[in-house]
């Protein structure tokens, strides 16, 4: 599995991302001030626009650069995994890209290709279909019809059959 790296936020960001939101918050008190009347070169009126502000902006930047972080790295995944993939019609392997297709060794398993690009794993199973192909004598011990489902390990051994 793959390690996740998180980014210490970089102090100057920080202060950057404070400063713009206090810009903004104290320029909107500005405006209201001139709006209500009152002088707005008043310093101390602008004590809590100024904190209240530069934490919020620095909040939003913080968090949008995580978003565009995580954009970036969605779109990767989702660009790797609707590239098309050379697989055998055969054996259903997927040759790697940029891979002799005469060698034997550039061909991996569907599952390995996948586990390898992405964070899934498999379990596996057996579908009804391939069950009566590779198991007939089950399927007709316990007389099982095209429509139903496999039949649990327990039900043909607690039925008798």
């Amino acid at each position: 599995m793959k390690k996740r790296v998180h980014m210490k936020p970089d102090i100057i960001r920080v202060a950057i991302f404070f400063l713009g939101g206090s810009a903004v918050l104290c320029g909107c008190s500005v405006v209201q001030k001139i709006f209500v009347g009152l002088n707005p070169f008043l310093v101390s009126g602008y004590y809590v626009p100024f904190l209240y502000g530069g934490v919020s902006g620095a909040a939003i930047g913080l968090y949008t650069e995580r978003i565009r972080d995580l954009n970036l790295r969605l779109q990767k995944r989702v660009d790797t995994l609707e590239s098309f993939l050379p697989i055998c019609s055969n054996c259903k392997r997927i040759r790697k890209p940029d891979a002799d297709p005469k060698r034997m060794e550039s061909w991996e398993d569907v599952e390995t290709y996948i586990s390898d690009k992405t964070a899934s794993q498999f379990s596996h199973g057996i579908c009804p279909e391939c069950a009566r192909k590779l198991y007939p004598d089950i399927y007709k011990s316990c007389r099982i019809s095209a429509n139903r489902s496999p039949p649990k390990s327990h039900e043909c051994i607690s039925s008798g059959r």
